[in-house]
């Protein structure tokens, strides 16, 4: 009988995440599964050297933990730990890297990842502060107004040297546009993964913001570009009703 147990949902995020590199649904989904499911660590002080960094090892299925296990060995005691108690350690201890799911040298897995601490830190600080905006209580009972939405644009530097913002949109058939927004990932991710909207946008090195509606207008730097543009829809790919996914630029003051 074992302490631990796997999390199949977390494993597929990290293979999602690990298949799409740079992919902003990929990288929240993982993140947010890192918060919600604990990996299976090691319960004793342990670190692997690997060429020249002192690694932790996690796992997040059974045959790669096999694996392991079987080339180890000193007696080992695995647990499902949370991955922040892990980072923790990593920090405190000042080890070079996490490993997921680590294989013999010279073979690869679609779940094996090493990440190392710089970068770890700094992917998950971000995507944990878009979470928290969207989750937490930033936006949660909060007015279409106060709240954070996910706006996808794309950004430039003028001659002036100043930053421009351009929006991706969305036109009803009569050529009125608006820009989409969206409130949570699952509906962002019906349009970023559109292979008429999301596909392009990505190709092209969209930026996804997390802004208030107010930021639209107002930004509290550079520019938005929003000629021809009425206002926003929001989470316009959930919208039974088109039309009453569309708050118009006059509206927001009343939202």
């Amino acid at each position: 009988m074992t302490d631990y147990q796997f999390s199949p949902e977390l494993d597929e995020r990290l293979r999602d995440f690990i298949a799409h590199s740079g992919n902003f649904v990929a990288d929240i989904g993982f993140v947010h599964a890192l918060h919600a499911y604990a990996v299976v660590g090691i319960a004793e002080p342990f670190v692997l050297p690997i060429e020249d960094k002192k690694v932790i090892p996690v796992f997040t299925s059974a045959e790669p933990l096999a694996n392991f296990q079987q080339r180890v060995t000193e007696p080992l005691t695995f647990v499902n730990q949370p991955f922040m108690t892990v980072v923790d350690q990593l920090l405190a201890q000042e080890f070079d890297a996490i490993a997921f799911n680590l294989q013999p040298a010279g073979q690869d897995s679609p779940n094996a990842i090493m990440l190392g601490r710089g970068d770890l830190v700094a992917f998950l600080n971000y995507y944990t502060d878009v979470l928290n905006k969207l989750m937490g209580s930033a936006s949660q009972g909060k007015s279409q107004k106060e709240r954070y939405y996910l706006m996808p644009a794309f950004v430039r530097t003028t001659a002036d040297g100043e930053t421009a913002r351009l929006f991706a949109t969305l036109s009803k058939p009569n050529g009125e546009s608006f820009v989409p927004v969206f409130s949570n990932i699952l509906s962002f991710a019906k349009w970023y993964n559109h292979a008429d909207f999301g596909v392009p946008f990505q190709a092209h090195d969209g930026l996804v913001l997390v802004w208030q509606l107010n930021d639209l207008q107002h930004p509290s730097t550079g520019i938005n570009e929003l000629e021809d543009v009425l206002g926003v829809a929001v989470d316009p790919f959930d919208a039974v009703d088109y039309e009453k996914s569309v708050i118009l630029w006059e509206a927001l003051n009343d939202v």
